[in-house]
């Protein structure tokens, strides 16, 4: 399973070259990963309710081409691998008019407690992130 989501760039994301700043790929890159739990049914907030936090430990983004003021892209996100304590998702956007990959990110995120502390992955939520787990490509 995929989760997709349309974005339009804004002008607040531009810098002064007229192409989207590179923070801003990471907050669609949490923007689309919180969507995407909330779409399997387990919404961020009700995880962390439930004293699960997902620190992220690790983020890659390889910038392909560039997006530009009020083009829309596609953000892909999907789950590649679940350890013990940790799951790793994957992200493509993608130029929608034209379906061209323009950036591929990951980020790995360690499974805690709110003190921080590193801990099993819930044996619920696991099974809710196996279930939505692409099979590699």
């Amino acid at each position: 399973m995929r989760g997709r989501e349309e974005i339009r760039v804004r002008y607040i994301e531009i810098d002064q070259m007229g192409v989207v700043n590179n923070v801003n790929y990471f907050r669609w890159l949490e923007e689309g990963r919180v969507e995407f739990l909330r779409d399997m049914g387990v919404p961020m907030i009700q995880i962390e309710k439930d004293g699960t936090f997902l620190m992220i430990v690790e983020t890659h983004c390889n910038y392909l081409a560039p997006a530009r003021y009020d083009e829309l892209v596609i953000l892909e996100t999907w789950i590649s691998h679940v350890g013990t304590k940790s799951i790793r998702f994957d992200y493509l956007v993608i130029r929608k008019d034209r379906s061209e990959v323009i950036a591929r990110a990951h980020s790995v995120h360690v499974c805690t407690d709110k003190s921080g502390k590193s801990k099993p992955i819930p044996a619920e939520l696991k099974s809710i992130f196996m279930e939505n787990k692409e099979d590699d490509i």
